[in-house]
């Protein structure tokens, strides 16, 4: 007898209880029953036999295992939607405006990538790219100024559609002679007294920072600040201060002269994902959008912690 398969729509089910972070709002993002949500991932579980979710009274955590069928499950669920595109491509045209916003703390170095295909498959779409930091993403959202928008959680706001990107976490940048360059990864305690590089004070991936530090009962010694990734790892370079920025940005070219170590005590994690209002139908254009950045992140595994 050959072993149950798994349903597409099993696929979904899972991956919305991991991005609306509960079974109760994947039901109503879904607009399902919970009951319907739990079974599937049930039937999953039973299916792979071992458990993918730890649930708490408000939070759900994904066990080792369910780690590994999230990024399973998000390459099944993104080839599926490709495949439906790809197949619609000849009987519609995907056209006209499109407005966006992205973080800056990775806007130059993930979405040029993303720009490129995504323009080379609709030369029709008017792209409007706006960058801003994570606290005015949100209302260009509710307003209407953009249609899409890459954001780094936590968000709770609840009027949100959240698409997950992948998961990413913040790294450590030092000189290549300095004495920790040789190790892999980083106590957070083993810098409270460095002098500390950091991205712009807007920046989302501060107030990470900032509580990691405040668990040790203290604040980081910044030495500088800056908005451009480039210029921040010129000042590690220059001996300026150390540098905590996200780890899909320590690569490549930027990095000659320097190394990146996991920050521990705890590893700073954190999600992406793509978030649209609930109340309000993506446009063709702004659904290829978000399959063509799904696709990068998962196809690159850009974001995804190891």
């Amino acid at each position: 007898m050959s072993p149950a398969q798994i349903t597409f729509r099993e696929l979904t089910h899972f991956l919305a209880v991991i991005s609306e972070g509960g079974f109760v709002r994947a039901s109503q993002a879904l607009n399902i029953s919970q009951p319907s949500i739990s079974q599937s991932v049930q039937s999953l579980e039973a299916k792979i036999g071992a458990s993918l979710i730890v649930r708490g009274r408000k939070t759900i955590q994904l066990t080792e295992k369910g780690q590994i069928f999230r990024r399973y499950a998000e390459r099944t669920v993104n080839d599926e939607i490709n495949l439906r595109e790809r197949l619609s491509e000849t009987r519609e045209t995907v056209e006209g405006p499109l407005r966006v916003a992205v973080p800056p703390a990775i806007a130059s170095i993930c979405f040029p990538a993303i720009i490129d295909v995504f323009c080379r498959r609709y030369p029709d779409v008017m792209l409007e790219i706006d960058e801003c930091p994570s606290d005015r993403l949100i209302p260009r959202l509710r307003s209407g100024k953009t249609e899409i928008a890459a954001l780094i959680l936590p968000a709770a706001e609840r009027d949100l559609r959240l698409y997950p990107l992948g998961r990413d976490h913040l790294s450590l940048v030092v000189p290549s002679q300095h004495p920790l360059a040789e190790a892999h990864h980083c106590r957070l305690d083993d810098i409270l007294d460095e002098r500390i590089v950091l991205l712009r004070e807007d920046f989302k991936i501060n107030d990470f920072i900032m509580s990691a530090f405040a668990s040790h009962s203290t604040q980081p010694h910044v030495t500088g600040r800056t908005s451009d990734i480039h210029l921040l790892m010129a000042m590690v370079r220059a001996g300026v201060g150390l540098g905590i920025v996200p780890s899909l940005l320590c690569r490549d070219s930027r990095m000659n002269g320097l190394t990146a170590l996991k920050l521990l005590s705890p590893s700073i994690s954190f999600d992406l994902v793509m978030a649209t209002r609930k109340d309000r139908t993506l446009s063709k254009a702004g659904e290829a959008w978000r399959r063509v950045c799904q696709a990068h992140f998962i196809e690159t595994d850009t974001a995804t912690e190891n």
